[in-house]
């Protein structure tokens, strides 16, 4: 069995206050790992800008000591300093060892207004349990914890400051994403107050079946489970279908209907587009770095109308269908849209996106729908390419080898 101490800590505004209880509870808690709410360290009304990944480290090594006396390692809540940014992050402590697993990668806009969104997610492999990490806010995104499962994780750890107004959604979640991945999971919540949150508790955790494996409370204390290592095997397989690629095609009517839904839910749309004549590495690239700026990606993809006005009457190699389906077969790209014209003006002002891409070939005033996307509060992004290939480079490479 791995023994697993939850604490349910008063998480107050001060590195100092907060460090002298984390090490209290490491004393008393029972666990082989102990986990520790988000930002445990620090509070989220904390002076970041003042402090350094030095001074944490410190706090750190007073924490390290501990995990060597008690022989226990900690799951801990806290901001990294790196390259002038700060994230909001979770590190793991142990006797060996200072580690940041993960940075938050989808921040709430109420409270993580002093972090950058993160990149880094790392497992923690114990005792033969895969053991993967989200951090509050991402509990809402199916996703996050899908891909995760895609990877072979046992145990979804929850690392939250959960205001108490929506309480009944985090409860609803965490069994959610237990039952849908069918792994355990350990959901870890403060107890403070954020200005006009209140942070109430309701750490739980579920089992593969969505069973609560301990009471529910609203006070500071240690939680102590212990879940076996070796998982049951449920009688109903978990299933992941692969959906028909061509639902992603759309028509201007039947993307500007998905678009107004999707953005009524707060979603941001990222729009690119493009030839894609021979799918390269350097479109993948392209295209999952796009993708990563929003919450789903909508390519404008010139029809063989549209290429051969601009590259000639011998393009485009693949024809429209061939190009949207091969595009369409990305898990990056959400849809895809065709248009005549040479430039893709015209979906632009009628899908008005959040976002739109370009590579950082092109000057931001040379971008067609700049401006206007920026005239309502949009942004433009320039993608540097990660590699140095095109379908004109891939096209001359074979004539250059059928010549020789």
């Amino acid at each position: 069995m791995l023994k697993i101490s939850i604490v349910q800590m008063k998480v107050r505004h001060s590195l100092e206050d907060n460090l002298q209880k984390i090490k209290d509870f490491i004393k008393f808690a029972k666990g082989d790992l102990v986990f520790f709410p988000e930002l445990a360290l620090t509070g989220y009304k904390f002076p970041f800008d003042s402090f350094s990944q030095e001074s944490i480290n410190e706090a750190f090594l007073e924490v390290q000591k501990l995990t060597k006396s008690y022989g226990k390692s900690v799951l801990l809540g806290a901001p990294h300093y790196e390259k002038n940014e700060i994230y909001n992050a979770v590190y793991f402590i142990s006797p060996q060892s200072i580690e940041v697993l993960a940075e938050k990668n989808l921040l709430f806009p109420e409270l993580d207004k002093s972090f950058s969104s993160g990149k880094k997610r790392k497992f923690l492999e114990i005792s033969g349990l895969k053991v993967g990490i989200i951090i509050c806010f991402e509990l809402r995104s199916p996703e996050v914890a899908r891909n995760l499962t895609k990877e072979g994780m046992d145990l979804l750890a929850v690392f939250a400051q959960w205001p108490k107004a929506r309480i009944k959604h985090w409860e609803a979640l965490l069994r959610a994403r237990a039952i849908e991945n069918q792994i355990f999971v350990v959901g870890v919540n403060a107890l403070s107050q954020i200005e006009n949150l209140v942070i109430a508790g309701h750490s739980l955790s579920f089992s593969p079946s969505g069973d609560a494996l301990n009471k529910k409370s609203e006070k500071e204390e240690i939680i102590e489970i212990s879940l076996p290592l070796k998982l049951e095997k449920l009688p109903y397989p978990m299933k992941t279908p692969c959906l028909k690629i061509s639902h992603k095609i759309k028509s201007l009517d039947e993307l500007k209907s998905i678009i107004q839904k999707r953005k009524e839910k707060g979603q941001v749309m990222v729009f690119t587009n493009g030839c894609f004549d021979i799918l390269h590495a350097g479109h993948i690239h392209y295209l999952n770095s796009a993708r990563a700026l929003g919450d789903f990606l909508v390519v404008g993809l010139n029809s063989d109308k549209s290429v051969k006005k601009i590259k000639g009457a011998l393009r485009p190699i693949n024809s429209e269908k061939e190009r949207a389906y091969a595009l369409a077969g990305l898990e990056c790209v959400d849809y895809v849209i065709f248009f005549d014209e040479e430039t893709p003006e015209r979906l632009i002002k009628a899908l008005k996106p959040d976002v739109l891409v370009k590579g950082a070939d092109w000057e931001e005033n040379k971008i067609v729908g700049a401006s206007f996307v920026k005239s309502y509060g949009g942004k433009v992004e320039r993608i540097s390419f990660e590699f140095d290939t095109s379908t004109t480079k891939i096209i001359e490479k074979i004539l250059k080898i059928y010549k020789d």
